[in-house]
């Protein structure tokens, strides 16, 4: 959480009474906003920029804290033959700008157990207080901290670590619009303990799910009619099931405990800190209102602005298996959202709701609430964007400095003109392909066209579409959505993509399929493998051949001992591509001196994903044998015998031959090999049938498709997925600036 300080700006210690407690006020200040006549001492040296104001009184601060803790410490004073005393202290938290509930929390309680941490605790108060303005100063979110200290008389030695209260504040505006507090866990709980303070009308919402309050929601209100009464409804602004009358409940100047509590199907609330004190009103839920509650939202209305303060316990265990045991945490933390992050990448362009994830991450492992505070640190790290409130779509962050990639969010595609018309596409289907191609486009802007109110129906809901250049032609680039409801939807969506793609693009007459495949090897090529890495590009030598193959049907004829195989085969008239190909192929070919094209536009695009801290997994020179059986699914095992040349260059290769798809053969390892080596394929994909076919329906005459070898089945292995991407896209680069 810490980061660099900010040279510019000083740590100003003030302490003095208040009511008379000890107080002790850090305040960040800009050097030109220091008050000099007020400084008592300067510190230097490693302490530089920590400065100390003489002691004066401490009025109350005009804005109410964010956040505060509480607790008890038990100190020895050793001027006083170690007699103990207890302190009650609270530490008061200020910050910049509007982070979000989430950040807040993070920060002062990574702020806290940064000062508390036993191995390097403060052995006396003004120890302690510059360790406080030292950590301060890297904490930039943090513009002000306030230690309140208040001496216990009588002194009880405690038998295990007491506990400190952590609160957390949520500041609504006079306006009937629920604010949701993710950084509440209302998982595994049965009762909530806050404080209010608002004139009247403090709305509570209990909910199943994050983001949806139309349904499956119970609403409580608290100092209704001018804080005259309190009810509790079935449904926002539902029916009321059950109400009292509550004069004066609510106070706009002083914050007031309340407690909420729905175990046992009982929803009863109350005036106080603890559990059936003050309750009055309480709703015991049919059975068919009953569900689990795992979102917590507030608001006022017109009526009045407010402030909800809710308590939690802080963990104290500072033990090595504690450690341990929070560092597990954190692996499995970080294991879980790279689930989500691939699931959410899968759909894009289109969005997923908190139920959508939860279902298509097997849902047991999580909980609404995790999910939520998962889905606002993705957030916060740039990984994902909230379209609307409990609905997440997964978004390319473009780390390097001074980068020309624009990212817009449209609810209808802006209109292009004349030369700002793109004449080529680019199509892909897995995130990791899109990010490929869009390192080799210049001056792009990414729009995406997006709908967020069809909740369960993904066809055609979202599209995005890069627009750019590459060399002296304007391109744009879409990725289609890989749909989880079924392969009927995912085709029929693939089908949608390609048609508004060529709609909205009218000037399009060129289009490149690119991404990752798996390859093959047979006898034909085994002393020529196609090598992870590798790039193979849909053309034949024979005029006559197809580019691609899609096997629709599987039939085994027993006695000839041969499979009979139902295809379509797929071929453009127009050839442009294909002999820019082969002559780029002659070129290449004749300059044994520099590198091809693709391999310099390869390391660019490596260059670029390492700036944007995207870790890619390849083995340029490596031993890539097809023979290890170790790293090989035993039910496709092939027996093969590789020889690779000595002379085998470190750079991705070209290979030119036909691509082939559909599950039915890339799966079976004897079925992959003979009909790779009845209609001499190369590669397999994940199969792009639908695709052709739309393309074919909308007469687009001249298309290729370009491949980088990932595996050696059918381009779902993901630890080569973005370097095989990456080839794919610097050869399609190469064959554009040849055009």
């Amino acid at each position: 959480m810490t980061v660099n300080a900010n040279e510019s700006e000083d740590i100003v210690l003030t302490a003095g009474k208040r009511d008379s407690k000890a107080v002790a006020r850090l305040d960040r200040r800009h050097v030109n906003d220091v008050e000099g006549a007020k400084i008592h001492h300067v510190t230097g040296g490693p302490y530089k920029g920590l400065l100390v104001n003489k002691k004066s009184h401490i009025p109350e601060n005009g804005d109410p804290a964010e956040a505060r803790l509480e607790f008890l410490a038990y100190l020895v004073n050793k001027d006083q033959n170690n007699e103990l005393v207890q302190d009650f202290w609270t530490l008061r938290f200020w910050f910049r700008g509007k982070p979000d509930g989430l950040t807040k929390k993070r920060t002062f309680t990574q702020y806290f157990q940064e000062l508390m941490c036993p191995e390097s605790f403060p052995k006396n108060y003004m120890s302690f207080m510059t360790k406080a303005m030292i950590l301060m100063k890297s904490y930039v979110l943090l513009r002000r901290v306030e230690l309140e200290v208040e001496q216990v008389n009588k002194v009880h030695t405690p038998e295990t670590t007491p506990p400190i209260k952590s609160f957390v504040s949520l500041f609504t505006p006079d306006i009937y619009q629920y604010n949701y507090v993710p950084e509440i866990s209302m998982s595994n709980k049965t009762f909530l303990t806050l404080m209010i303070k608002a004139k009247c009308d403090a709305h509570i919402a209990l909910s199943a799910t994050y983001g949806e309050l139309h349904k499956r929601t119970i609403e409580i209100l608290i100092g209704g009619d001018g804080n005259t009464r309190s009810m509790i409804k079935d449904g926002i602004e539902g029916s009321v099931r059950a109400e009292a009358l509550t004069a004066n409940v609510l106070s706009g100047t002083e914050l007031r405990y309340f407690w909420i509590s729905w175990g046992n199907n009982l929803i009863e609330v109350g005036r106080g800190a603890h559990y059936g004190e003050g309750r009055f009103v309480s709703w015991k839920l049919p059975e068919n209102k009953r569900f689990a509650i795992t979102s917590l939202a507030v608001a006022t209305d017109n009526t009045s602005h407010g402030q909800f303060e809710f308590a939690e316990l802080l963990d104290t265990d500072y033990s090595q298996q504690a450690k341990k045991s929070r560092i597990r945490k954190q692996i499995l933390w970080m294991a879980k959202k790279q689930r989500i992050l691939h699931c959410l990448e899968d759909v894009f362009p289109n969005s997923l709701s908190v139920q959508d994830i939860v279902q298509l991450t097997s849902g047991k492992s999580f909980d609404a609430g995790s999910l939520v505070l998962m889905m606002k640190e993705l957030e916060k790290s740039r990984h994902v964007r909230e379209l609307e409130v409990g609905r997440w779509m997964r978004v390319q962050h473009e780390a390097q400095s001074g980068s020309t990639h624009e990212m817009k969010l449209v609810r209808e595609m802006p209109q292009l003109l004349g030369k700002d018309q793109p004449t080529i596409a680019i199509i892909t289907s897995l995130y990791c392909e899109k990010l490929a191609v869009d390192t080799m486009i210049d001056d792009k802007t990414t729009f995406v066209k997006y709908k967020t109110e069809v909740r369960r129906n993904y066809i055609g809901e979202c599209q995005v579409y890069t627009v750019g250049t590459i060399g002296r032609f304007k391109v744009v680039c879409t990725k289609l959505a890989r749909l989880p409801t079924s392969n009927k939807a995912a085709r029929i969506s693939a089908e949608n993509t390609v048609t508004r793609l060529l709609g909205i693009f009218k000037s399009v007459e060129h289009v490149f399929l690119v991404g990752v495949a798996g390859g093959v090897s047979h006898q034909n090529v085994i002393t020529n493998p196609v090598l992870l890495g590798d790039i193979v590009v849909s053309m034949t030598s024979e005029r006559n051949e197809p580019m691609y193959v899609h096997c629709k049907a599987v039939q085994q004829d027993v006695n000839a001992k041969q499979y009979i195989y139902q295809t379509r085969q797929f071929s453009c008239k127009n050839k442009i591509l294909q002999n820019v190909a082969l002559s780029l192929e002659s070129i290449v070919k004749s300059d044994v001196i520099h590198p091809s094209p693709w391999e310099r536009y390869l390391e660019e695009g490596l260059a670029q994903m390492t700036v944007q801290e995207i870790n890619i997994k390849h083995h340029a020179n490596g031993n890539n044998s097809l023979v290890s059986r170790n790293e090989c699914n035993q039910n496709h095992l092939e027996n093969r015998c590789l020889s690779v040349p000595q002379n085998h260059q470190t750079g991705p290769r070209v290979f030119i031959g036909t691509i082939g798809g559909g599950r039915l053969v890339s799966r079976a390892a004897d079925v992959r090999v003979d009909f790779a080596l009845q209609h001499n394929v190369l590669a397999y994909d994940l199969d792009y049938e639908a695709v052709l076919e739309s393309l074919e329906g909308n007469r687009n005459e001249s298309f290729i498709v370009i491949r980088g070898i990932c595996d050696y089945l059918d381009g779902t292995n993901k630890d080569w997925h973005l370097y095989a991407s990456l080839a794919a896209a610097s050869y399609m680069k190469s064959l554009i600036m040849a055009l």
